[in-house]
């Protein structure tokens, strides 16, 4: 059976303020740990964002869509250089957006840089506005770590209302971060998924014995993001865990 991984919860250094690592440098660093892609999910402007407030609302964004853009690029070249361009195993890079809602991190699969600019008003909407916007364009929204507890988390809060699954699955987290999550979205029967919340690729595994990375695992490419949305929704995929 064919394994197509991909990571669906990273940051790049270009909009994430606690990342270190440029777009470009996760392509070969994730094709060669057996990745077939990855989601750039760059914190937005309710979250850790390194983009300026006081700029012009196209300027902010088109930094903010500046490592998605950069990892694309990237892989563009080493797809072509590889002679993987066009085939089953070309290494793909998608869009996502992570948004905080009062501490609560959400991660959007299907708004694009296109539909960002159009609509300024974005960055003040409330959980259940961006959930209606996300469901117009059949996109996923997906309930981030949400039992993560940090010094800079002032609380957690569950939300099973106005999303369509959980990150039942974090790099990041503490083994009881994760089990927490994973109960809660089946009592609750969300779809689920993984992700490893890279912020800079010396975070990849580099010895046996470390915390897989995360991500999902499909037996056919994902075609677009908005595939990614359908089979998630229809609870397709292995979790890497």
């Amino acid at each position: 059976m064919n394994a197509f991984k991909y990571e669906t919860h990273l940051h790049t250094a270009q909009a994430s303020k606690c990342a270190s690592s440029l777009g470009r440098e996760y392509i070969k660093a994730f094709n060669d740990i057996g990745y077939t892609g990855i989601f750039v999910t760059d914190h937005f402007f309710g979250g850790n964002t390194s983009v300026p407030f006081d700029a012009d609302w196209e300027t902010r964004i088109n930094q903010y869509c500046s490592g998605y853009e950069d990892a694309l690029a990237e892989a563009e070249k080493f797809n072509r250089a590889n002679g993987l361009l066009g085939t089953e195993k070309e290494f793909k890079v998608f869009f996502g957006i992570e948004q905080t809602f009062d501490g609560d991190d959400y991660l959007i699969y299907g708004l694009d840089k296109k539909w960002l600019i159009n609509h300024p008003e974005f960055e003040t909407m409330r959980h259940k506005e961006v959930f209606a916007e996300v469901n117009k364009v059949n996109g996923l929204m997906i309930q981030a770590h949400p039992f993560r507890l940090r010094d800079y988390i002032q609380a957690i809060h569950i939300h099973p209302r106005d999303i369509h699954g959980i990150e039942i699955y974090n790099a990041g987290n503490q083994p009881v971060e994760n089990e927490l999550a994973e109960f809660y979205a089946k009592k609750y029967d969300f779809p689920l998924t993984s992700g490893s919340d890279i912020h800079r690729i010396s975070f990849i595994p580099d010895a046996p014995g470390k915390l897989p990375l995360g991500g999902m695992i499909f037996e056919t490419p994902l075609k677009d993001i908005f595939d990614y949305a359908e089979r998630i929704k229809k609870k397709q995929g292995t979790l890497i865990k």
